[in-house]
């Protein structure tokens, strides 16, 4: 089965996501964990949540990290 989103081309597209990071003290790794999520009026279209893949020194550290990653999906997204 394939299934297709359809939407009408008559109402403007706004693009708009949401980040956040967990600057986790979590002795095993100490990796954060940090993730996005980007919905399109009343659906989402793209989402992640993972561990980073280097373990952050700061919460802001971690919250970059989490905003760069959300940047290369913007990217790919904005191609479509």
């Amino acid at each position: 089965m394939v299934y297709d989103i359809l939407y009408k081309s008559s109402i403007p597209i706004r693009l708009e996501g949401y980040t956040y990071a967990d600057w986790t003290d979590y002795k095993v790794d100490r990796n954060s964990t940090s993730g996005f999520v980007f919905p399109l009026r009343s659906g989402t279209i793209s989402w992640s949540s993972k561990k980073q893949l280097v373990v952050a020194l700061s919460s802001t550290e971690a919250e970059y990290k989490g905003v760069a990653i959300a940047t290369c999906e913007v990217i790919c997204l904005r191609g479509f």
